[in-house]
């Protein structure tokens, strides 16, 4: 699946220190761009698109590198910005990007069952709160994204077709910036002494919200798995190297059986 096409491409670059610092500028510059409002005319709906960066470099760079890439981009914006000092939970936004990559990279390296986790871990701690068990139906599109997911990796996960390509790196880029969004509505209710209703108002509008961010990422991401999948079908070194795996496995299975037929004449 596309996961293997991500991790064939991987293989054939070597990562330095400028596909990182590429992701920083980029990431940083991105954090700059002034937020969207009033989405598809709901009014008080913002998005910053940053969140999406985050996801992003996660799927790009994989859950390590990503990470730092995300982490230093958003913390350098976070420094450096107008408007004196920043307020403690400023300094935690960089944390949350950064989780924004991490879940995003397990994933696109076959270890959805760690980014599942953190979701998962992220849903239980809303729910510590005070807050969390006043409006606990709040996380209702962060249950039903890890339940698609969940249905999705243990299903679907093998099948071919784009269509199958592209929902997997929906679900992931969404189930990333999901974690990002609970991450602050949990120290928001930890720092700051909101009122239920703050979130309550919301409630029908952060899926949208989330759901534009993720499909941005995971469109991204899509188009350049596919454009790079076609270059590499055109390479006459990307046959060869299918052919010398397929003579692999040949002689592995002639081996096992030459193995086998020695033992039973003993």
């Amino acid at each position: 699946m596309i996961i293997d096409i991500y991790n064939q491409l991987i293989k054939k670059r070597n990562l330095t220190a400028l596909y990182v610092l590429s992701a920083i500028v980029i990431t940083y510059f991105a954090s700059r761009f002034p937020d969207f409002e009033n989405l598809i005319g709901i009014e008080g709906a913002r998005i910053s698109s940053v969140v999406s960066f985050g996801a992003l470099n996660g799927m790009l760079l994989g859950p390590f590198w990503g990470v730092i890439a995300s982490f230093t981009a958003i913390m350098g914006h976070t420094l450096v910005r107008g408007g004196g000092s920043p307020d403690t939970f400023h300094l935690l936004t960089p944390f949350f990007v950064a989780m924004s990559s991490a879940v995003a990279g397990l994933c696109i390296t076959k270890r959805e069952k760690a980014a599942m986790a953190i979701f998962g871990v992220l849903i239980l701690l809303w729910y510590i709160t005070p807050l969390g068990r006043t409006v606990y139906y709040y996380p209702w599109f962060h249950v039903i994204t890890l339940g698609a997911f969940l249905v999705f990796n243990y299903k679907l996960k093998d099948r071919k077709e784009n269509l199958f390509k592209f929902i997997f790196l929906l679900l992931a880029a969404l189930m990333a910036i999901l974690a990002d969004h609970l991450a602050g509505s949990i120290s928001a209710a930890i720092l700051f002494d909101l009122p239920p209703q703050m979130f309550v108002s919301v409630i029908t509008i952060y899926p949208i919200e989330r759901m534009t961010l993720a499909l941005a990422a995971a469109s991204i991401m899509y188009l350049l798995i596919i454009s790079l999948q076609n270059t590499l079908m055109e390479s006459d070194t990307f046959h060869e190297n299918i052919q010398d795996a397929k003579k692999d496995d040949i002689l592995n299975y002639v081996n096992e059986v030459k193995d086998m037929l020695e033992k039973d004449k003993k």
